[in-house]
């Protein structure tokens, strides 16, 4: 995981820090030292002021304040902007192509059973057990072997399960031309977005070793698949060739990407946005209470994760990770050993940058208001999270309780300010080309 996209992970934890405080009935907000009260900070002192029966989060109320003397922008930073997103964020044609390959392989048929064979080329719907030794630069990387296991892996050609261009290269490889001492070798390159910021856009081989196929025969794509296997309603009565829909199916399955991938290209939106905002504006005065409480809120889920993984992993898994040092390198990208704190700390001032050019900008457009429908929109979405979340009926009062006043009207004017500031961008991709963000007017 890069810097971005921790970034993004991290404000996009904000709206689930209220639930730090509402899981446990035994949690004494006095046990913690008087900083982990909530409530609102003086402006002028800078001090929270602990409020009986709240969340023990501490919270600044900005909204009392005046924060554009703290933050130098101007109007042209964020009007009228023009803003890209990754090129990896488009539906492409080879895209829809894979999907209906991934389609094909899902309704595959076996040739002989589970018949072991090792004297036949490997095709496409075929299970390939195979041991694999992955190497960046010449170097055996971690995670990508599983060489030494006692049994191989078993990997469906065409399932899309190893990274692209992995799969692809084992078709023709025959089983038995291959061992540990004289393994395939298959070159590929790490998507630009892979998890693993160590190993995302970079190119790699693995060295692989086929033990036996299971044979299967992939079904063809023609009208029959379209129609009687996947059901699929043709928009026509009749078509001049059974080319004319499947064309029509492809752009079914272009809008369904479009829309699946919807969520994505919000995020990258979002992160575009905030990454010029960033960088066009200055702040001064950081409040050490709010970079706190962010820092605590991201230092706590990595060490969440850490324990859950652990949990699942057991002695392998903490003998690879000891600590949740190593464990955060490894896993989101960060500095080694102990720096990734500080590497979060950085984080949080930018989140709490973020929230004063917020606030900033609302004061320039005479925006920094709540209105009570918008502050009933958040009480709602509270009480509908922790209904549908497991987390027991909320009422009105106990999410206002819970959460705070403070909370849930900064949380209104952020919803309210982040759709203005879309508003005021035209996104394209890296190339150029217009961003399809819908699935209309897309054939």
């Amino acid at each position: 995981m890069n810097r971005k996209i921790f970034t993004l992970a991290l404000a996009a934890l904000l709206a689930c820090a209220p639930l730090t405080a509402c899981q446990s009935e035994d949690q004494n907000p006095d046990s913690a030292g008087s900083d982990t009260g909530t409530g609102t900070v003086s402006a002028a002192t800078g001090t929270a002021d602990k409020e009986e029966n709240k969340s023990p989060l501490p919270r600044y109320d900005y909204m009392t304040a005046t924060v554009a003397a703290d933050v130098e922008i101007g109007r042209a930073d964020y009007t009228e902007l023009t803003l890209t997103v990754p090129n990896s964020l488009k539906v492409e044609e080879e895209d829809v192509q894979s999907y209906i390959e991934n389609i094909r392989f899902q309704y595959r048929t076996a040739v002989n059973g589970t018949t072991m064979v090792k004297d036949k080329p490997l095709a496409m719907g075929d299970d390939a057990y195979i041991y694999y030794k992955g190497f960046l630069n010449g170097e055996e990387f971690d995670g990508g072997s599983n060489w030494d296991d006692a049994s191989p892996y078993k990997l469906g050609l065409g399932s899309g399960a190893f990274i692209p261009g992995f799969e692809e290269a084992l078709v023709g490889v025959v089983p038995n031309t291959t061992s540990k001492n004289s393994p395939t070798e298959i070159h590929v390159t790490f998507p630009a977005d892979y998890g693993e910021a160590s190993l995302a856009g970079k190119a790699v081989v693995f060295r692989v070793v086929v033990e036996y196929a299971v044979q299967y025969t992939l079904p063809e794509y023609n009208r029959q698949l379209v129609e009687t296997t996947l059901k699929y309603t043709p928009k026509k009565e009749f078509y001049a060739s059974d080319e004319a829909l499947l064309d029509e199916f492809e752009e079914y399955v272009f809008n369904y990407l479009v829309k699946q991938n919807q969520s994505n290209v919000e995020t990258a939106k979002n992160a575009a946005l905030w990454e010029h905002l960033t960088e066009a504006a200055s702040c001064r005065n950081l409040l050490a209470a709010e970079v706190d409480y962010y820092f605590d809120v991201y230092a706590s889920e990595v060490e969440y994760y850490y324990q859950s993984y652990m949990s699942y992993g057991g002695e392998q898994f903490k003998s690879q990770y000891p600590t949740v040092d190593a464990f955060a390198v490894a896993y989101f990208g960060l500095k080694a050993d102990a720096d990734w704190k500080v590497e979060v700390r950085g984080f949080a001032e930018e989140l709490v940058c973020r929230d004063m050019i917020t606030h900033a900008i609302a004061e320039h457009e005479g925006m920094e208001t709540v209105s009570a429908e918008e502050y009933e929109a958040q009480v709602q979405y509270w009480i509908t999270y922790y209904s549908s979340s497991g987390y027991g009926t909320m009422t009105r009062d106990d999410v206002i309780e819970n959460i705070g006043e403070t909370f849930l009207r900064e949380s209104a004017l952020q919803e309210k300010m982040g759709d203005w500031l879309m508003e005021q961008v035209h996104f394209t991709y890296e190339d150029g080309t217009p961003l399809v963000t819908t699935t209309e007017n897309n054939g």
